[in-house]
């Protein structure tokens, strides 16, 4: 009998991980050497975070193939959401999605 009821309780675990760490799409604003920018990143939720700390000091290129580097992260918001930032903002409406 205890078995019927651990077996759901397993699966139901499982399946609740899975989401936890599934990946979301994510916009960052950040300073860089090329000026401000929002970025485009794919992540999965828990690592949020860590991502971030780990923007800093990457190389990224931009859309004429010029190499720059990111110094700061602002803010990162999922791809739905509005930055709290107003600069952040300004930056997002003329950025292509």
């Amino acid at each position: 009998m205890k078995c019927f009821i651990m077996i759901p309780i397993f699966l139901l675990s499982l399946s609740t991980t899975a989401v936890a760490s599934e990946k979301q799409d994510y916009k960052c604003f950040v300073n860089s050497t090329d000026g401000d920018k929002v970025v485009f990143y794919r992540w999965k939720t828990d690592e949020l975070k860590l991502k971030m700390a780990k923007l800093v000091g990457r190389t990224n290129t931009n859309k004429k193939g010029k190499k720059y580097f990111i110094k700061e992260v602002q803010e990162c918001v999922h791809i739905n959401d509005t930055f709290e930032s107003a600069d952040a903002q300004k930056v997002d409406k003329v950025t292509l999605h």
